[in-house]
């Protein structure tokens, strides 16, 4: 029985959906899949979406697109390409770079870095767009951590003649 404006399920249709379901490694396509099948056989967007354990949203987006495109519009979209395949090694240098340097030295006025601004000068500087949760991994990687400094009075403490430094344990302030 058609539902929500879907085309009839014919029978090629329904066995491709049930291959790419049982069969595909993309776990996305798997879940499109199986949303098409239950929309055929269940009453309502909130029962497919409970059986999945998805959002209702995302079962009508699913919906959506298989009935404007059919079952090929279930499959990722080629044009999309994660962040990670876009980074290059060239990226990764000029980020090392940039950590390297303070902001100020970079041309951008500000006394450190952030993600989000890290992001930006990067994207100016090669090209490639990344999200600021990219940049803290990749900075991980680099060992770098992003964080205000800590000044402490101890540097000049240790200076003075007089400096005892506290023994592991001590309380005295």
């Amino acid at each position: 029985m058609p539902v929500w404006g879907l085309p009839p399920l014919d029978l090629v249709v329904q066995a491709a959906l049930e291959r790419e379901y049982r069969t595909s490694a993309d776990r996305q396509l798997r879940q499109s899949s199986h949303i098409v099948l239950l929309a055929y056989q269940l009453e309502t967007q909130a029962q497919v979406a409970a059986v999945v354990r998805c959002s209702p949203q995302t079962v009508w987006r699913v919906l959506t697109r298989f009935r404007e495109g059919g079952p090929a519009a279930l499959a990722r979209c080629p044009s999309r390409q994660s962040y990670q395949k876009s980074v290059t090694p060239a990226w990764k240098a000029a980020l090392a770079q940039a950590m390297e340097r303070s902001p100020e030295a970079c041309g951008v006025p500000r006394p450190t870095w952030t993600a989000p601004l890290l992001a930006e000068y990067l994207a100016e500087q090669t090209g490639i767009r990344v999200s600021e949760r990219s940049v803290r991994r990749y900075l991980g990687q680099l060992g770098y951590r992003l964080g205000r400094p800590t000044y402490t009075m101890q540097p000049k403490a240790a200076a003075q003649p007089d400096y005892h430094p506290k023994a592991p344990g001590s309380t005295r302030s």
